[in-house]
């Protein structure tokens, strides 16, 4: 193997090149850029390019002008071709031949290398496929199973429905009796009431008719007692001292009569706008059912726990219509009682005047 170490110290030259081309031919490898850097040991890409081209195109005389080798007689053969030629060319072609074998078999190891990955990944990609299957298989099932529940639990859900449909159907039409029932309880509410007020004006007017009486027979008595004026006087002023008691009896009488009636207004009027009041929060009460159903048939989840708090309402406004209805008993009691006792202070007796 021819060495280059004696150019070392200076830039690398054309004979160099040629020098390095012609060992690697001689080894039997076709001259490359590469081959001829490492023969050298240096030397750009760039710079060995242009002289291993002229290389090549100065092979052709430099090899007709080879003297041939010990042994061997220098000549042409048969065809009239140099043997030198002929040599020469016999060896590139070999060199060419092996490098293409070389590039062939490179070729070869990477294309089985591919189609050794590519089996690899086919073999991984078919073994994934059957997962996918296998695991299609079983989400397949699982919707089956999920679909299945998902069907029981909305035909449950369409039952609960219509049975909190039928139960708040039912409620609502007790609340609509009830408010019928309350309404005819303030009816007659009202009606005692203005009975009330009518009869307290008879009683008004039959004291007022009886003062008047009272006034008449006094003037009648005063007639009378003319011709005993000082036994008279003394007589009028006793009896004016009792009317003016009597009067001031009856006023007061009368003033608390007033006064107690006006209490009953009152409290008739509180009790029918507790009835209207009532009858309203029912109504938005009602509303609110409504709503909680419409509600309840897009939660349906919890319509257990919402028709429990709606028996539980219901229950609160039982409660609250029965405190309704004893309040009303208790002030229709109260108006009898004050009916009863209102003829009794009208039946009073009247003190006589004394002759």
């Amino acid at each position: 193997m021819i060495e280059f170490n004696e150019s070392r110290g200076r830039g690398i030259q054309e004979v160099d090149v040629f020098t390095a081309a012609d060992a690697l031919l001689a080894e039997g490898k076709r001259p490359t850029i590469e081959r001829v850097r490492l023969k050298i040991g240096r030397g750009s890409p760039n710079t060995v390019s242009p002289m291993l081209e002229r290389w090549f195109a100065t092979l052709g005389e430099r090899v007709v002008g080879v003297k041939p080798a010990a042994g061997k007689p220098a000549g042409n053969d048969s065809d009239g071709m140099p043997t030198s030629v002929r040599n020469a060319a016999r060896l590139l072609w070999e060199t060419a031949r092996r490098e293409a074998e070389e590039v062939q078999r490179v070729a070869l190891e990477s294309t089985q290398g591919e189609l050794h990955a590519r089996e690899e990944a086919l073999a991984a990609a078919q073994a994934a496929l059957g997962q996918r299957e296998d695991a299609f298989v079983q989400a397949r099932t699982s919707l089956d199973a999920a679909l299945a529940s998902s069907q029981q639990a909305r035909e449950t859900l369409e039952r609960q429905l219509k049975e909190h449909a039928v139960e708040a159907q039912r409620v609502r039409m007790g609340l609509e009796d009830e408010m019928k029932r309350l309404t005819a309880l303030l009816a007659q509410a009202t009606g005692t009431h203005e009975q009330m007020r009518r009869e307290h004006a008879k009683i008004v007017a039959a004291k007022d008719h009886d003062l008047r009486q009272a006034l008449e027979r006094h003037a009648g008595q005063e007639k009378h007692m003319l011709a005993e004026v000082d036994r008279a006087r003394q007589a009028a002023r006793a009896l004016e001292s009792d009317m003016a008691k009597e009067q001031q009896r009856r006023v007061k009488i009368e003033e608390t009569a007033a006064k107690r009636l006006e209490v009953e207004l009152d409290k008739q009027a509180s009790l029918r706008d507790a009835a209207r009041a009532a009858e309203a929060a029912l109504r938005e009460q009602l509303a609110a059912r409504d709503q909680d159903l419409a509600h309840a048939r897009a939660c349906v989840a919890s319509g257990s726990a919402e028709a429990a708090a709606l028996k539980l309402r219901v229950d609160e406004e039982r409660a609250s219509h029965a405190v309704t209805r004893d309040l009303l008993a208790a002030a229709l009691k109260r108006g009898v009682s004050l009916k009863e006792r209102a003829p009794a202070a009208s039946s009073g007796k009247r003190p006589r005047p004394s002759k």
